[in-house]
């Protein structure tokens, strides 16, 4: 299971265009907590990035 925390978009520039592309990585610690981070482009280049808080647990109880 894995619940959005948190999001935040920086747009430094209006997307030109019908799509817009995410070039992402997404980094977890030992506890269950972590990052996504997208770097976001159209046609014509970066637009700006997209941050997202992490926070991953079992959706049931845990194996013995």
């Amino acid at each position: 299971m894995f619940p959005n925390v948190d999001l935040s978009l920086h747009l430094y520039r209006q997307p030109q265009g019908r799509w817009v592309g995410l070039d992402t990585s997404v980094i977890f610690g030992s506890e269950g907590l972590g990052l996504t981070t997208s770097a976001l482009f159209d046609e014509r280049g970066p637009v700006g990035r997209a941050e997202q808080i992490l926070t991953i647990r079992a959706l049931g109880p845990a194996a013995p």
